[in-house]
């Protein structure tokens, strides 16, 4: 599943509130560090939207630490409510990934959200978001292979975007698709300017700008037919058993994202 071979290294498991996130290091096989001048136009950018309940108290804990680097500039930056009216901050940790702080204007707070006031600063994951060449195929790919009913697409442009990408004259066309779904949910970044970067071919787990999503689906053998019908089809050795039994397969999107489609039936 790894596309290493003979990996070594530690799995770590985080958790907060009711979302997770698994970081994974190699010991013995360390891959490409992230590209250097990376944006978010590049398509291999994927950032996690972490929810605040103070972005600015967030910011200073986020920017305290000098092993993080700023994406956005001059802080934090609230959006035109043509653009959701959110106030964000996106910055890199340490090995070049990127994160976002997110807080919901007041009256505008998603109920997951309001249920979560009083539980300190940092409340939960609400979405990652990835980078991708054509919103109209890979909606058409999450809504034949995974099932993602579409969301409504917004075109986000502007003074206040271009500081928050730190991108010139940015445009971009956000798609969230499957919002009826918890989270963290999936946003579709299509970055009309910018370098915009394809992945690397041959980039593997231990790359470090490497990341994959886990799908839970009803049936890895309807995933799979429908991954035929597109003219991509399952091998035989691309079918895996997890620990506990859980049946599973890493897929490829439009622009190479990966995701672990697992059998949700294994997990009951």
């Amino acid at each position: 599943m790894l596309c290493v071979r003979q990996p070594r290294g530690r799995r770590s498991l985080l958790r907060l509130g009711r979302e997770r996130i698994e970081l994974l290091e190699f010991t013995d096989s360390v891959g490409r560090p992230y590209p250097p001048g990376s944006t978010s136009t590049d398509l291999w950018f994927q950032h996690v939207a972490i929810v605040v309940a103070d972005i600015r108290d967030a910011y200073q804990q986020v920017m305290a630490n000098r092993r993080f680097r700023p994406i956005s500039r001059g802080g934090p930056v609230r959006l035109p409510d043509n653009s959701g009216g959110v106030t964000a901050y996106k910055f890199r940790d340490h090995d070049g990934h990127p994160l976002e702080l997110l807080e919901f204007p007041q009256g505008r707070i998603p109920r997951q959200w309001r249920a979560a006031n009083g539980t300190g600063t940092f409340l939960g994951v609400d979405h990652t978001a990835i980078a991708i060449s054509d919103s109209a195929r890979s909606a058409t790919f999450f809504e034949s292979v995974f099932r993602f009913g579409a969301g409504t697409r917004t075109e986000n442009r502007g003074p206040e975007q271009s500081e928050l990408d730190d991108v010139k004259g940015v445009h971009v066309s956000v798609s969230p698709p499957g919002l009826d779904l918890p989270a963290p949910r999936l946003e579709l970044l299509h970055y009309h300017v910018g370098t915009r970067r394809p992945i690397p071919p041959g980039t593997a787990s231990n790359h470090i700008a490497a990341t994959h999503c886990a799908v839970r689906v009803a049936s890895l053998d309807a995933t799979a037919a429908a991954l035929a019908r597109r003219g991509t089809p399952l091998a035989d050795d691309d079918v895996m058993v997890l620990r506990g039994g859980i049946r599973a397969a890493l897929v490829a999107g439009p622009d190479g994202h990966r995701f672990l489609a697992e059998e949700q039936a294994a997990l009951m």
